[in-house]
């Protein structure tokens, strides 16, 4: 069964272009990656071309969601924050032999990344893990058999590279000295700093103030050049209100910021939808905790 609107007929095409054309993020995250120099180690800027080539080839077939998607993780690897891979418990895949082979193939990989395999080999291991994501979105749609079958032989056989690959021997080393002790800044976790909000509302509670004024505090006195700002919704409504009601929800966060002192150049927002719950449901249901926006820093 198709779920994709992947597939380009040309005489619908400028009507989707159209359409999509305000639809948040879905251009810029890729225009965005395009622009971008990608920073962090190795295995962050190797996935972070291989999550823009897949973009770019969802964009090609007027995927406008799954480019969004994938646009969004390669940002965050050019910015050097590597996303886990999806879990192919939270797709609907309707073959249920694909679906184990899926779920054995994340385990797998999973294994993989938290070895030194990225760091032995990033780019095997960039290719995996997006090839492994190409092989779950195709599979989910289910209609394009050629691709389903790219993506998971690309797969397989990136994972084989690494496999083969011995893990070397390291040479002796002194013990590195015991690390200086964090700012307040680098202290601050995302749990320290998370405000959640009403059904179907963007408004900052009152509770959620002096959170906010909080992390205005933590970050004036840290090190931190960047907060990142990322809204969250349950699974109530389609995707698309979702996304925006998002965007809503971290935006005011970040006016909330700004009363307190923070350049609002220095914030960044984004907006993840329904999508990364924090606690985990069927689609349609109410979960207050899921309702949030978090406040994260970052050194560049």
């Amino acid at each position: 069964m198709m779920r994709s609107l992947s597939f380009a007929v040309p005489i619908l095409a400028a009507f989707a272009l159209a359409a999509c054309a305000n639809f948040p993020g879905n251009t810029t995250y890729l225009d965005e990656l395009n622009a971008a120099t990608p920073t962090g180690s190795p295995f962050s800027q190797a996935l972070s071309v291989g999550y823009k080539g897949f973009a770019q080839e969802e964009r090609d077939e007027y995927d406008w969601l799954a480019q969004q998607r994938y646009a969004r993780k390669g940002l965050d690897a050019a910015h050097g924050t590597v996303d886990q891979p999806e879990n192919p418990a939270d797709w609907s895949i309707d073959d249920p032999q694909a679906a184990q082979d899926l779920a054995a193939a994340r385990t797998r990989l999973m294994a993989a990344l938290a070895s030194d395999a990225p760091n032995r080999d990033p780019s095997a291991a960039a290719i995996a893990q997006v090839k492994f994501e190409c092989w779950l979105h195709e599979q989910w749609e289910g209609w394009q058999m050629d691709e389903i079958k790219e993506c998971r032989d690309g797969f397989l056989a990136a994972m084989s590279e690494l496999e083969a690959k011995p893990r070397p021997v390291a040479a002796a080393v002194p013990p590195a000295p015991a690390p200086a002790p964090a700012p307040m800044a680098n202290l601050a976790t995302a749990a320290n700093f998370t405000v959640f909000f009403d059904f179907d509302r963007s408004d900052i509670k009152p509770e959620a103030a002096p959170i906010i004024a909080a992390a205005a505090r933590a970050f004036k006195a840290g090190h931190e050049v960047k907060i990142k700002v990322t809204g969250y919704c349950d699974t109530v409504g389609t995707f698309e209100y979702n996304v925006k009601l998002s965007f809503r929800r971290s935006g005011s966060v970040k006016a909330e910021l700004v009363k307190d002192g923070i350049d609002a150049s220095a914030i960044v927002i984004d907006g993840k939808g329904k999508t990364d719950l924090l606690v985990p449901t069927a689609d349609g249901v109410r979960e207050p905790k899921n309702r949030r926006a978090v406040i994260e820093f970052a050194g560049q």
